[in-house]
């Protein structure tokens, strides 16, 4: 299945770039209504990504550009507030070989680009506004106990 989300998403970034805007929009939303996710035609691969849990609840926004064997786990957001036709020196940035865990949450300034460096891990439900330095790692707060009556 998470093959098949893959290509699907590669058959809409194909139909794209050959100006076939309808059938790009047509595959987007098969994506959408079968894995629920939200896998903009607009995003520039640089190789393979892998979709774990078959890229369920997965958002990735157009100025996106998305290194060679990235990881992206479920329910990750992927976002930037420039708008995607505008421009093209905006977005997020993700270099090769970084993971994205689950429920993370990328958010890119408006008129910035953000640059996720090669084999940096993004923990799950991490929030990340800035870039990050290559290998990194970037975790949540951790949860904490609150007794009964505090």
């Amino acid at each position: 299945m998470v093959v098949i989300a893959f290509r699907l998403w590669t058959m809409s970034k194909w139909c794209h770039r050959h100006r076939h805007r309808r059938a790009a929009r047509l595959l987007k939303t098969v994506i959408f209504l079968v894995f629920g996710a939200i896998l903009e035609p607009e995003v520039q691969l640089e190789g393979v990504v892998n979709f774990a849990h078959r890229g369920l609840g997965v958002v990735i926004h157009g100025t996106t550009v998305l290194g060679d064997w990235v990881q992206i786990w479920q329910y990750v957001t992927i976002a930037a507030t420039d708008d995607k036709e505008t421009s093209l020196d905006t977005g997020v940035r993700i270099g090769r070989g970084a993971v994205i865990g689950a429920h993370a949450i990328i958010m890119c300034p408006k008129g910035r680009k953000l640059v996720i460096g090669e084999e940096a891990v993004i923990g799950a439900g991490a929030i990340v506004v800035g870039d990050v330095p290559p290998g990194a790692r970037v975790l949540p707060e951790p949860s904490r106990v609150i007794p009964r009556g505090c």
